[in-house]
């Protein structure tokens, strides 16, 4: 745990710097997308890959808390408890959908958590004090490179985080529990408070993501903010990748990202339907994902070479 923990901190404060090393404008809104995708697939990862409950939630989530700073932030509070009211607001909400639906399992749990997203969006358009459908703007405008900074150190800090509930007692529990929930209440595990704990945890880190990127847009518009599509990235980062990994949701948002990225100047019209395609095949071909894959092969590599040397 101690190599990746540190590997990890290295990397978040090398894309952190990145302002003050010179780079261009392009390749510091790349690493922020990079950044701020890999937290929300961390966040979707830290409950959805360790329990196998899977939920459309967390785009809600993290709206919810971009909602929260905002708010905070156009009523003069200071910048410290803006941002700390955006996981306290988001973890508030996991308790309710959390509390209701976490009984459910399979698809019930996941429409359960999609009408609870659509259900915030619905609200929230309703409500004069978050702008209705026109939308809240930022009263002030911050610094670029404050968000920037600050989703770096939040992805990093959540892979921290899902490295050490990987490798804890909690995490052989939770894997436990997507493994036959049935079995490891029998054993003495408390499968509904152990749920309802790492989803606060993981609303927590959606909540932060959110929060961060409202500051970096400067402006939320609830019909952009509580798409679905949100919620299909952060479940999307950790399949492609690896689920219930720590390292599987950086390899999926560096794929996700920067084929993105790529296709969109080779092909603008087409790249989403491209990148997608690829999705799909990594998903159907290496439906563990994409790290444990080529660890695997790598691990089998051995074994193939001495077998061929041995005919």
């Amino acid at each position: 745990m101690l190599p990746g923990a540190l590997a990890t901190v290295a990397a978040a404060g090398a894309v952190a710097c990145l302002p003050w090393l010179g780079a261009s404008g392009y390749v510091q809104a790349v690493a922020y997308y990079l950044t701020y995708t890999l937290a929300l697939g961390q966040a979707w990862n830290l409950m959805s890959g360790m329990t196998g409950y899977v939920s459309f939630a967390h785009g809600a989530l993290a709206g919810i808390g971009g909602y929260a700073t905002v708010m905070a932030l156009n009523a003069e509070w200071p910048f410290a408890a803006a941002i700390a009211v955006a996981p306290v607001a988001a973890v508030a909400a996991s308790l309710v959908i959390g509390g209701t639906s976490l009984r459910l399992r399979g698809t019930a749990f996941t429409f359960a958590t999609l009408f609870f997203q659509e259900l915030v969006l619905l609200v929230l358009r309703k409500l004069p004090m978050t702008g209705g459908p026109g939308g809240l703007a930022l009263s002030e405008i911050l610094p670029v490179w404050l968000p920037q900074v600050m989703m770096a150190a939040l992805a990093g800090a959540a892979t921290v985080l899902m490295l050490g509930v990987r490798g804890s007692r909690l995490g052989v529990r939770l894997l436990a529990i997507k493994g036959d929930e049935t079995a490891a209440a029998a054993l003495g595990i408390g499968a509904n408070r152990l749920k309802l704990l790492v989803f606060c945890l993981s609303a927590a880190v959606a909540g932060l993501a959110g929060s961060v990127h409202g500051l970096f847009t400067a402006s939320l518009y609830p019909d952009v903010v509580f798409s679905v599509d949100v919620s299909l990235v952060a479940l999307a980062v950790p399949l492609i990748g690896g689920v219930a990994t720590a390292f599987g949701p950086v390899a999926g948002a560096i794929l996700y990202v920067g084929l993105g990225e790529m296709l969109q100047s080779l092909v603008p019209g087409a790249h989403l339907v491209i990148v997608g395609a690829v999705l799909l095949a990594v998903i159907l071909f290496m439906p563990r994902g994409l790290l444990p894959f080529l660890l695997l092969r790598r691990r089998a590599a051995p074994a193939r070479l001495a077998e061929a040397a041995g005919e």
